[in-house]
C-alpha cells in the first residue's frame, strides 16, 4: 500500500512547473483577451487600459515560456519512437531487431511539435513587437513589425489551442 501512495507524490519541482504552467495559461489568456478583442469584435486598435495590461502581462507570459521551455524540453525532445512506422521501415532496410520497449512508449508526435513550434513563434512575437518599440525603424518598418507581430500571434494562438487540447487528450487517456 506505501507503494501505491507514492507513486503519486510529487517533488518540488513539478509544483513550480504547474504554477508556472498556470500562470502562462492565465497570461496568454489575458493576452489573448486583451490583444484580440479591440481588433476582432470592435474593429479598433488596441489602445488606453486594454494596451496597459497587454504590456503588463506581456513580460509575465514570455518569462513563464521560457522556464516552460527550459523544463519541458527533455519531456518534448524528438525520438526515434515517434515515427514507428519510419522506425519499422529502416529497421526493414537495415534488417536490424527493433527495440519493444521503445514502441510501447506512449508518444504524442503532435504534442510535441506544437510545443516547439509554440517556442519557435515565440521569438518573432515578441521581438517584432520589442523592436517596433525602437526609433531605429521608420514608419513602414514600424507598421510592418506590428503586421508580423499580429499574424504571428494569430498563428500562435491556434497552435497553443490544438496543443492544450493534444495535452488534455493525453491525460484522459
Amino acid at each position: 500500500m506505501s507503494r501505491s501512495i507514492s507513486k503519486y507524490k510529487r517533488s518540488l519541482v513539478d509544483y513550480l512547473r504547474i504554477l508556472v504552467y498556470l500562470v502562462a495559461v492565465f497570461s496568454f489568456v489575458v493576452l489573448a483577451l486583451t490583444g484580440f478583442y479591440p481588433v476582432l469584435v470592435l474593429g479598433e486598435h488596441i489602445t488606453g487600459y486594454l494596451v496597459m495590461i497587454h504590456a503588463t502581462f506581456a513580460p509575465v507570459f514570455a518569462g513563464c515560456l521560457a522556464v516552460l521551455a527550459v523544463m519541458w524540453a527533455r519531456q518534448c525532445r524528438f525520438t526515434p519512437g515517434d515515427l514507428p512506422w519510419f522506425e519499422r521501415l529502416v529497421q526493414r532496410l537495415t534488417l536490424t531487431e527493433g527495440d519493444e520497449a521503445r514502441q510501447n512508449r506512449n508518444s504524442c508526435l503532435g504534442q510535441k511539435i506544437t510545443f516547439w513550434l509554440i517556442i519557435f513563434l515565440a521569438l518573432p512575437l515578441g521581438l517584432s513587437i520589442l523592436l517596433s518599440m525602437f526609433t531605429l525603424f521608420g514608419t513602414y518598418w514600424q507598421e510592418m513589425l506590428l503586421m508580423i507581430h499580429r499574424y504571428t500571434a494569430y498563428i500562435f494562438t491556434v497552435v497553443v489551442v490544438v496543443h492544450t487540447v493534444l495535452l488534455l487528450r493525453m491525460r484522459a487517456k
